[in-house]
């Protein structure tokens, strides 16, 4: 006895299987492009910082400084479950950007000792070689350094001389999780971020 298929079952059929095979579709993303790199010069003296930046931006609302945009770029795109929080400590004072499977993207302001790029430099455990690689440049015409608190290529930070007496430390943590476009260059991704900030500090 020869079995029918009724063609509305059959497609019914299909239609389910294909959807199993293709599974969920991925979240649209808010960047039309990738982000481009922070533009870096040349290193710097760490005093006296010729441009410096106004703070109060950053003392009154540390997490409004990164647009949703801007989150997309560095923290995750699409970043509606990005979660910003503001982190304060003995030391520093700032805010931090994250999801449960991004890095953790934050910047500090240092509240006491080392509070200058000079005072940074000259910690024992970056003369002692814990902090390399450490390499001196410049973002948003002010002098900076990059260098490794944690250990791993998905680690990295940067120190940032933002007046003759204060400094902003940018990092970028979290070993084993995913960057949407820093993957594989989480310096580049903690350089945006500080470009970011600096810019959005230098607009008021």
């Amino acid at each position: 006895m020869r079995v029918r298929v009724l063609p509305t079952i059959a497609a019914a059929l299909l239609g389910a299987s294909l959807l199993t095979a293709c599974g969920p579709s991925e979240p649209k993303r808010i960047l039309a492009e990738p982000p481009t790199p922070a533009q870096t010069g040349p290193a710097l003296p760490f005093t006296p910082v010729q441009d410096p930046v106004d703070l109060a931006k950053f003392d009154s609302d540390p997490c409004s400084l990164l647009t949703r945009e801007q989150v997309a770029a560095v923290v995750e795109d699409p970043p509606d479950n990005v979660r910003p929080g503001k982190s304060v400590t003995a030391g520093s004072a700032g805010c931090a950007w994250n999801t449960w499977y991004s890095p953790l993207v934050s910047v500090l302001k240092q509240l006491k000792e080392p509070k200058t790029l000079e005072e940074f430099k000259n910690l024992p455990r970056r003369e002692s070689g814990a902090m390399d690689p450490w390499t001196e440049t410049s973002v948003a015409g002010l002098p900076a350094a990059v260098f490794h608190e944690a250990r791993g290529p998905e680690e990295c930070d940067v120190a940032v001389g933002v007046t003759d007496t204060d400094l902003l430390i940018f990092s970028y943590h979290g070993s084993g999780t995913h960057s949407t476009y820093w993957e594989s260059d989480r310096c580049g991704g903690v350089l945006k971020t500080a470009e970011y900030v600096l810019g959005n500090l230098r607009k008021g």
